[in-house]
């Protein structure tokens, strides 16, 4: 149980340093002491687009014996 909670920490602790460490997430420190924490803004959509699909055809021909 005690490695299972380690395990779970550990790996958090690895996430938030990725995320800082890609930019997701900029931490920084004002004059003052506060501690500030900006994220990189999300934008999602949709669009529509014509996609050609392509056409198949298949010949049946009969086996003739």
């Amino acid at each position: 149980m005690l490695r299972t909670i380690l395990l779970l920490i550990a790996l958090l602790i690895v996430i938030g340093i990725a995320l800082i460490y890609t930019g997701a997430i900029n931490i920084g420190r004002g004059t003052d002491g506060s501690v500030t924490i900006e994220t990189q803004d999300v934008t999602v959509g949709t669009k529509n687009v014509s996609v050609e699909v392509p056409t198949v055809s298949v010949d049946n021909q009969a086996n003739s014996q």
